[in-house]
């Protein structure tokens, strides 16, 4: 991150033109010692001076001040995980201060924002007032909606403002933001894949058309979960949706590829099976989770394998790169409280099989 160094940038500046202390002390009006201490960063100029010294050298004012108000990807990824670390570690209210500090001195830097969002979404679950936070990250929604000129970026924001309002039980104002219609599926993706095969570029489509895969097929597995927990009163349909998910998850290794979507499988599966006193089975899931989570999820990379061979650079580019977007301390408290915790799982907790699981994940 770039620090305000005028007194150094005015040196630089000054004899990159060819210009004297003394000159530029009589352009300005002030005396070449008052050159000299701005230099050496013993005093600064007069603020009414700034602009007059900017036009001499031809340069922005923030070029003077040697202040650049955008964070690189490699700083906001910097920041992100300082933070996601030290909510765990520290009091959250005195981290949520210095994040509010940051978001302050960066308040231009979009996709910084961006990432404070992300990081108040997966942390407000530390705090007494959930909603507080949540409003938060609300606002910095609402200014890059209205300020930032990337559309991707607000296309974005949109979707985690809907997640953010969701989580705050708002339903209605979700509908506002994305409306009630679903349109067609965007093919944009497939139609850069297909215009790089007509340009010869094999491998770069071959590699679009992977992601395009991926993404459809992790997609899909959430939309079965969504399916089977809003089916839960049909048994019949909530098997037949787990078979045809499992089936898929097998068939393309997802416990490992992503084992984020193939936990939330087992554990929705789990609990419609648990809320109909079919506790064999739930058991059964159960212990898969376990399993995923001790082998995956405490250190889980997104990552290709040897079908998705063409994917690791289009994953490593994701924003926060591969690691996951909580500490695993963090994770780990999730995972386990996810079951041991509960309340569908009550008549089990007694079962020697169950309590297996717990302990299995606590002692990982």
């Amino acid at each position: 991150m770039n620090k305000i160094n005028i007194g150094k940038n005015i040196t630089k500046f000054r004899r990159s033109r060819g210009i004297t202390q003394d000159e530029l002390a009589n352009y300005i009006g002030v005396s070449k010692s008052s050159v000299s201490k701005w230099e050496n960063n013993i005093t600064y100029p007069d603020i009414v001076l700034l602009p007059q010294l900017a036009t001499l050298f031809n340069i922005s004012l923030d070029e003077l001040m040697g202040y650049e108000p955008q964070l690189t990807k490699e700083d906001i990824q910097k920041i992100y995980y300082k933070f996601a670390h030290d909510f765990t570690e520290k009091d959250p209210n005195e981290v949520l201060k210095e994040c509010e500090e940051y978001i302050k001195k960066y308040y231009s830097c979009f996709e910084f924002l961006k990432q404070m969002v992300v990081l108040y979404l997966n942390h407000n679950m530390l705090f007494k007032n959930k909603d507080e936070i949540l409003e938060k990250a609300r606002k910095l929604c609402i200014r890059i909606k209205e300020d930032s000129n990337n559309p991707q970026l607000i296309k974005e924001i949109v979707s985690l403002e809907a997640l953010l309002l969701i989580m705050e039980n708002k339903p209605t104002e979700v509908l506002e933001i994305l409306g009630e219609d679903i349109s067609t599926f965007s093919q944009d993706a497939e139609l850069i894949g297909m215009s790089f095969q007509l340009l010869g570029n094999i491998e770069k489509s071959n590699e679009i058309t992977q992601i395009c895969m991926y993404q459809h097929l992790i997609g899909l597995i959430g939309n079965i979960v969504q399916l089977i927990t809003l089916s839960k009163d049909n048994l019949e349909i909530v098997e037949e949706s787990f078979k045809k998910a499992y089936k898929i998850c097998e068939l393309f290794n997802l416990d490992e590829l992503h084992p984020n979507v193939t936990v939330n499988l087992y554990l929705s599966t789990a609990q419609v099976y648990a809320m109909h006193n079919q506790n064999e089975r739930a058991l059964d899931l159960i212990e898969r989770y376990t399993k995923v989570c001790i082998k995956n999820i405490y250190d889980f990379q997104l990552r290709g394998d040897e079908y998705f061979d063409k994917i690791d650079n289009w994953l490593e580019n994701l924003d926060l790169g591969v690691n996951p977007p909580r500490s695993q301390k963090l994770i780990k408290q999730s995972v386990i409280g996810t079951i041991k915790d509960n309340p569908v799982f009550e008549s089990l907790k007694n079962d020697y099989r169950f309590k297996s699981c717990v302990l299995a994940l606590e002692s990982n």
